[in-house]
């Protein structure tokens, strides 16, 4: 009997390990951009990951910034990039008539799949300064098109970074602009600018990492998908009332 019985702990255990879940790093992430694998300083900042609704339409490109690699030392412990050229002073317009990168600026596109819905919430990052002259402040704006095709936007506002020496996480809540997001399907097919934008102090280099757009996407189910896992719905509800009769 108590072989019996460890025998059946054991299989237990062996069960619950094998159906134990993966985390997945990328759960909530629309888009996510670091630097591990590029080669070299002049290496393209390529996506490292899209969702499956999500393509990146664009690298993590500069506009009057330059960039350079650092092999050791991120967040992570592994590669991270330093940008430096940012402006001194506050100088940045929320007004556009396209969707173009302003200067002195870091930004990517992403498109929401034609068949899909989406919902951005957050845009995160790693940050460091490095002297008392990098850039004090940032913030994070993101730019779409309306159904008129008039431009609308988002922003964080600006965010002070105070801390010199030590790496950092920011997560940037877009609590403030000219619309709401698109949200579920008005956001099929919707184009994204996302802009990073840093200043103040003697306008030095700022090391990042880790740049991730956050939020949420699905395919949107055909009309017959639909029709089935609404009926499915419906058969589960009466089984229930009949059960309770």
């Amino acid at each position: 009997m108590k072989k019996l019985l460890l025998a059946l702990v054991a299989t237990a255990s062996f069960s619950g390990a094998a159906t134990a879940q993966v985390v997945n790093p990328y759960a909530n992430v629309l888009a996510f951009y670091d630097f591990n694998n590029l080669a070299s300083a002049s290496s393209s900042n390529t996506v490292t990951y899209c969702a499956p609704c999500i393509n990146a339409v664009t690298d993590l490109s500069l506009n009057g910034l330059s960039q350079s690699l650092h092999f050791f030392g991120g967040p992570d412990g592994s590669k991270f990039r330093c940008f430096a050229g940012w402006d001194t002073a506050y100088d940045y317009s929320f007004l556009r008539s396209d969707l173009s990168q302003d200067v002195d600026t870091l930004a990517f596109d992403v498109i929401v799949d034609p068949q899909a819905t989406a919902l951005i919430s957050s845009l995160s990052l790693d940050w460091k300064r490095p002297s008392v002259n990098s850039v004090n402040s940032i913030q994070a704006s993101i730019f779409w098109e309306d159904s008129s095709g008039a431009v609308q936007y988002r922003t964080s506002g600006p965010v002070s970074l105070s801390n010199i020496g030590s790496w950092n996480a920011l997560d940037f809540q877009f609590n403030s602009g000219s619309s709401a997001f698109p949200t579920g399907a008005s956001a099929a097919g919707e184009l994204y600018h996302v802009e990073l934008y840093a200043w103040g102090a003697q306008g030095g280099t700022l090391y990042l990492d880790n740049v991730s757009l956050n939020g949420q996407c699905a395919p949107i189910p055909e009309p017959a998908g639909a029709l089935l896992i609404g009926t499915a719905g419906m058969m589960m509800l009466l089984r229930r009332r009949s059960r309770q009769r």
